[in-house]
């Protein structure tokens, strides 16, 4: 079994790391303003959790390896269908979850890359 750090888009993310920071002018955020651009990518709720709450103990060191200078965790929110998920006639109820999980995933990546 292969180990994380031998992952391509991990390798990739050290690579972007070690560069000199791009040219751009610092804007300070703020949560409303997280919050305004969350909204806006398409999230239906968002909230924020600081790194130090003791509920993440468990966590922290996990993603502070991967994100070294995490101070704040941005939590958000993709509604679905309950009904589909619901009914017994429905299979397969994966095929309810993937236009979310592929929702979540376009509405996260931009705000990753910011």
């Amino acid at each position: 079994m292969t180990q994380p750090q031998d992952h391509p888009t991990i390798q990739w993310w050290r690579t972007r790391s070690a560069m000199p920071p791009a040219m751009a002018v610092a804007i300070p955020l703020n949560a409303e303003s997280l919050r305004e651009l969350c909204l806006a990518a398409g999230a239906d709720d968002v909230g924020f959790v600081e790194i130090d709450r003791p509920e993440l103990a468990d966590q922290r060191a996990d993603i502070l390896a991967a994100f070294p200078k995490t101070k704040t965790l941005i939590s958000f929110v993709c509604r679905m269908n309950q009904e589909n998920v619901r009914t017994p006639l429905d299979r397969s109820p994966i095929r309810n979850f993937m236009p979310v999980v592929k929702r979540s995933i376009t509405l996260a990546v931009p705000l990753w890359n910011d």
